[in-house]
């Protein structure tokens, strides 16, 4: 597990940004005038939004319970949906969210479930939810590319090509095991000859990689069903994200986009920004929304509409999961203790 000074250091550093991020950002706009807008929102159109964001971690649940339960651990939705929170939690704190899938992990493990099964299920999912954010980015672009100014459509092609490369690997990984296998030995050669610090801890990190691929893609062949339930959960998960944007659309009695305008634009911002190695990609995800959503909401709308918008999908689920974080620490940590009594 993180150390808790680790831990801590992480979420000084996203609060520092996010006061960074709004500092910046409110130097160009009139704040009191923000602030105004939103008192004026639709409070319904709010409340569905957050509740929409609550069946982002709903669906990704339902598919790791589904994986899980079939390699043989029996593990209730509740538990799988508290994953996903606590996945959301390191993945918000920690650079291009790569604290949250081994945290969900260490704590399906620390709930009973086999390292190697709950790592098969991690895989299975992202490679799932990859083909889906990169499949509704491309979408949105063919759409909407206008949207972007001229000069800045560099951010969607970044963003896209580094979730491609990372899918790639994957599916290497995943159906090719051979061939990662010769490419991991490579690697580890141009390591040696570069001197680079602990070859050993690198070279088994990755050959625990390999293993895992190599789990996953037999327990894919004797279950391909389970690929299709994945992916469908993984789109159901990222269309509820998306359409949060969209009721926070509606909450200022905005009419000219639809469902399905709103959530293909903000699939192109949402993969243009995913990749990007800050902590919940503050900063360049508020930025992006600022560029892209300008023509959407209008110039005065625009900022209540972003800080709206970063709230409910963002900052206000960073603070739940964070709590879910630590009731799931004290809860273990009660747990813990009742075994060392009943020893006794």
């Amino acid at each position: 597990m993180k150390s808790v000074r680790q831990v801590l250091t992480n979420i000084f550093i996203l609060v520092v940004l996010i006061i960074f991020t709004f500092l910046i950002i409110f130097h160009n706009f009139d704040f009191d005038k923000t602030m105004e807008i939103i008192s004026n929102a639709n409070t319904t159109y709010i409340l569905l939004a957050i509740l929409f964001m609550s069946f982002y971690y709903i669906f990704e649940g339902i598919s790791i319970k589904n994986i899980l339960n079939k390699l043989g651990e029996k593990v209730s939705l509740f538990r799988t949906i508290k994953y996903t929170y606590i996945g959301f939690f390191f993945s918000g704190i920690t650079p291009a969210a790569s604290g949250g899938q081994p945290m969900e992990i260490y704590y399906m493990n620390r709930d009973g479930v086999q390292v190697n099964h709950g790592a098969i299920a991690m895989l299975v999912h992202l490679i799932c939810y990859q083909i889906v954010i990169i499949s509704l980015g491309i979408i949105g672009y063919i759409f909407h590319s206008e949207l972007f100014e001229e000069g800045f459509n560099w951010i969607f092609f970044v963003g896209i090509t580094i979730n491609l490369v990372a899918l790639t690997v994957m599916c290497i990984g995943l159906f090719y095991p051979k061939f990662s296998k010769k490419l991991v030995s490579l690697i580890i050669k141009i390591m040696e000859k570069l001197k680079v610090n602990n070859i050993e801890e690198k070279k088994e990190k990755m050959n625990s990689s390999i293993k895992e691929y190599n789990d996953s893609a037999k327990f894919l062949k004797k279950n391909p069903k389970i690929l299709l339930i994945s992916f469908l959960m993984a789109l159901f998960q990222m269309v509820s994200y998306y359409t949060v944007t969209y009721f926070i659309y509606k909450s200022f009695d905005l009419n000219t986009y639809n469902l399905i305008g709103i959530v293909t634009i903000e699939s192109m911002l949402f993969v243009s920004v995913s990749s990007i190695p800050l902590p919940g990609s503050v900063g360049v995800s508020e930025s992006t929304f600022l560029k892209i959503f300008t023509s959407v909401f209008g110039e005065e709308i625009l900022p209540s509409a972003m800080l709206l918008n970063r709230v409910c999908n963002f900052y206000l689920y960073i603070v739940i999961c964070s709590l879910v974080v630590l009731f799931n620490i004290i809860m273990l940590k009660v747990k813990e203790n009742r075994i060392i009594e009943s020893k006794e």
